[in-house]
């Protein structure tokens, strides 16, 4: 029930069609909706997202959609810039608990990050940047989809884990490698990764339906977004 009396199915009713004023429809209903700002706010609320990295994340390269919807963040409150607000935040967690019970993993609304000022190099922080990597690890161990530290043939590798897939004989499948010529090299992308912990399982699913080229794709693109091609 709100401050007017009106009663609503549900705090993500009340959310969507009450607070932000939107409507629902079987086209679009309100679950879907509340999905698409979660993970939104989930990803701003943990590191800097760029323009063209929320297109390509959330918004299958149309930048007009992408735009509109910041655009429409900013406009309710929810986001200041490229901060996440009070209200924003408390909406999130809202919508991290109200959840489908069938409802794909969730990373943790707060986890740490390694960020290249904290000293990814060859030697002297070699202990501390295995210490971060673990612990990252041990946070992926809840989701579903997975990124590990492996060998592969002898060389150090990542590999994407899909845990217990299938609905008659749920296996545990390898969707993806990748190798390095050696752990430092290996290090650095995990580390990239794991600031993205939160899409870890929308890029298994990718994985897992559209192959392991598509995924190699989608990194790439990711990766290099926003980056200014050097004419030096």
């Amino acid at each position: 029930m709100d401050e007017e009396g009106k009663v609503w199915p549900s705090l993500r009713d009340y959310l969507w069609e009450g607070r932000l004023c939107m409507t629902s429809s079987q086209a679009y209903p309100v679950d879907e909706g509340c999905e698409l700002l979660l993970a939104i706010l989930h990803a701003m609320s943990i590191r800097f997202v760029t323009q063209e990295q929320t297109v390509q994340s959330f918004f299958l390269g149309i930048w007009r959609e992408a735009r509109f919807f910041r655009a429409w963040l900013c406009g309710q409150g929810l986001t200041q810039g490229s901060e996440v607000t009070v209200e924003g935040r408390a909406v999130m967690r809202m919508l991290a608990a109200t959840r489908r019970v069938d409802a794909p993993d969730l990373a943790s609304l707060e986890f740490p990050t390694l960020h290249p000022w904290n000293g990814l190099d060859r030697g002297t922080t070699r202990q501390q940047r295995e210490r971060v990597m673990a612990a990252q690890e041990a946070l992926g161990r809840m989701l579903r989809y997975r990124f590990i530290r492996q060998a592969v043939a002898g060389q150090p590798a990542i590999a994407l884990i899909g845990y217990e897939l299938g609905n008659n004989i749920p296996l545990t499948r390898v969707l993806w490698t990748l190798t390095f010529p050696d752990d430092y090299a290996r290090d650095r992308l995990f580390g990239w990764l794991s600031h993205q912990l939160d899409r870890w399982s929308a890029w298994g699913e990718l994985a897992a339906n559209s192959g392991s080229r598509a995924l190699s794709e989608h990194l790439l693109l990711l990766r290099f977004a926003d980056e200014m091609i050097d004419h030096g």
